[in-house]
């Protein structure tokens, strides 16, 4: 038989999808020695189409060597290269294309795909960003790009880029997963979850969409759907260290402390690599680690630290901030506090005076005047809303005051967003001061109904007064106040260098004013200037002020002096809390052990290592 014969059964065969038949000639032309490039390149694309890589590399090297590389052969290798891990090598060939065509977007596509699969988020990040400056429209590469940026830089952009990306394509299953993804680091959490929820049955990313769905109603303590989805996952994989880690999140979550620690100490010795496990192990230890624990600590936070995905460095410099504490090396751990915030920063930069100025325009929008036109309220829906700062012992007082038998616990659930997306079209609730400016008594009412809808969908019941705790309520007290006349306002305050610790040594990743010193000396001064304001505006009738040192140094009395302000009678179950409670949020190890007076003026450890928080503090005029 001639080549030619050969030729023209393998171009038959490749053409009708017949790549086995295909590959078949070419072996026989091969046996015979009349190999020609063209049945070369038959066998390489119809080995590749049977998913035979080794072979497809083979046959399209033998067509380089015999005819040289067109920019056409080069992009097939470089992609046999990348799909074979070889990713050195296909990112050279990628680059030997873009020097000679600097604007072929696939050549750029193709090196971005090496980069990607390699971890280099950066430099992926660079060569995705030519792809989209090349091919605007090409979808798939804003869709990675924004994932490089969810590694490298703030939750934010990726999630502006995702929402073009799905509004163009609402069937792409990844983006749309990568897109509740960017929401969530965003602390965007109930808008995250529809797009998660659309996806969980997904054949490709159902089980990513399912993970961070679990993920998702931890952190906002929507607890009942977790075990449900979670449990099937773990049995299917029980040494998936991501199912690890969140299988000891609920193990936590529910009390079972030891049981969480197990978990994680194993996960972490064959996945030391888990960098964001390391912190959470951490906080439910009570001695420094030592020996192969210790070492495999340090080791994982080098291996951090040259890694261009901010949140692994960030994670991992908190965690040997806490190995440091524990082991009461103040300096080490300043030092590595310092590290970790400065990266976490990076990723999430935060405008502090303009977050302040937003404050102020939107507590300017609600004076006594305007609360008190909205009081023809009938419902019988009388809310207690906690103001305070992260790390102020929220979560103490809220457990406390939810274990009455007249009360309802709701965390730190987002009604108040979601009901503000109902009515404005957006969920930045403290970020547009001009929605506040114009909403008007139609506006309320609207915000109101969606506000009880919102508490009615997440199964808690209306005739009990629920207790909310969300940091953000002393920005939004006039709006709650005004929507809900029956409403009452706990403001509960604590020493603001205490308050700096908590915040500085905690990993904020939704509150990113907690990364820099500046940020949370504003913060602070934003929430005492807030809770004198709404003293002003609401009065003693509505509004009771409390300090978490008193708190702890007297639980039972203040928190009888705080029942007898709601007219509600004792109620011992309220001091059987820390057995009861049921904490997803950075609260969840402290909460489990009562109360305690350590964390009381705990910066007096420091000595002179906290004075950049006080001369901040100062400068903002916060009262120490």
């Amino acid at each position: 038989m001639s080549t030619k014969t050969m030729t023209r059964k393998a171009i038959h065969a490749y053409q009708a999808g017949n790549h086995i038949e295909a590959l078949k000639q070419v072996e026989k032309a091969r046996e015979a020695g009349m190999l020609s490039v063209e049945l070369l390149e038959i066998g390489a694309q119809s080995a590749l189409a049977t998913g035979d890589l080794n072979r497809a590399l083979q046959f399209i090297e033998a067509v380089i060597h015999q005819a040289g590389a067109t920019v056409q052969r080069a992009m097939f290798y470089g992609d046999l290269l990348t799909r074979l891990g070889r990713l050195q090598a296909a990112a050279d060939v990628f680059q030997q294309v873009i020097r000679q065509q600097d604007a072929n977007p696939i050549a750029w596509k193709g090196l971005a795909n090496c980069l990607f699969k390699a971890g280099d988020w950066e430099r992926a990040r660079a060569a995705y960003s030519a792809v989209v400056e090349r091919a605007p429209k090409d979808l798939e590469a804003k869709a990675f790009l924004a994932n490089c940026i969810l590694k490298t830089g703030a939750s934010g952009g990726a999630a502006a880029i995702l929402a073009d990306v799905v509004r163009d394509a609402p069937d792409y299953a990844m983006a749309g997963v990568w897109y509740a993804e960017a929401l969530r680091r965003s602390g965007r959490v109930e808008e995250a979850i529809p797009y998660l929820e659309r996806w969980e049955s997904h054949a490709e990313v159902g089980g990513l969409a399912k993970r961070l769905l679990v993920a998702c109603w931890m952190s906002i303590e929507d607890y009942e759907p977790v075990q449900s989805v979670l449990e099937p996952l773990i049995r299917s994989n029980p040494d998936d260290p991501e199912l690890m880690i969140l299988h000891a999140r609920w193990l936590a979550v529910e009390g079972q402390r030891d049981e969480s620690q197990s978990v994680m100490k194993r996960m972490l010795k064959h996945h030391p690599d888990q960098f964001g496990a390391w912190s959470p192990y951490l906080d439910t230890c009570k001695q420094p680690l030592d020996g192969e624990m210790a070492a495999m600590l340090f080791d994982a936070c080098s291996r951090a630290e040259q890694r261009s995905d901010l949140r692994d460095k960030g994670a991992m410099y908190f965690a040997v901030a806490r190995q440091h504490q524990l082991a009461g090396n103040r300096d080490a751990e300043m030092q590595a506090l310092v590290s970790a915030n400065r990266a976490m920063a990076k990723l999430s930069p935060s405008d502090t005076h303009k977050n302040a100025g937003y404050g102020q325009r939107i507590i300017r929008c609600y004076p006594s005047s305007v609360i008190s036109a909205n009081d023809a309220d009938d419902t019988a829906f009388a809310p207690v809303f906690i103001l305070a700062l992260p790390r102020s012992g929220t979560t103490l007082l809220e457990q406390a005051l939810g274990r009455h038998h007249a009360t309802v616990g709701a965390g730190e659930a987002g009604f108040a967003s979601e009901a503000w997306h109902a009515v404005t079209g957006n969920w930045a609730i403290i970020s547009n001061p001009e929605s506040h400016e114009k909403l008007d008594a139609k506006g309320l009412e609207k915000f109101r109904g969606a506000f009880l809808s919102a508490v009615s969908k997440a199964g808690l019941d209306q005739g009990k007064i629920m207790i909310h705790k969300g940091i953000n309520n002393h920005k939004i007290a006039g709006l709650l106040a005004a929507a809900f006349p029956k409403a009452r306002f706990v403001a509960l305050s604590r020493s603001p260098l205490d308050v700096a610790y908590g915040c500085f040594r905690q990993n904020f990743e939704f509150q990113p004013f907690s990364f820099t010193v500046e940020g949370i000396a504003s913060e602070i001064a934003t929430y005492q200037r807030n809770v004198q304001w709404w003293q002003q505006q609401l009065g003693e009738t509505r509004l009771y002020s409390t300090r978490y040192e008193a708190l702890v140094d007297d639980f039972e009395g203040e928190l009888r002096a705080l029942l007898a302000w709601l007219d509600l009678p004792w109620d011992k179950n309220c001091m059987d809390f820390a057995r009861a409670s049921r904490v997803g949020t950075a609260s969840m190890n402290q909460v489990r052990e009562g109360v305690f007076t350590t964390a009381v003026n705990k910066v007096s450890d420091y000595g002179d290592l906290f004075s950049p928080f006080a001369e901040a503090l100062k400068q903002e005029g916060v009262i120490l």
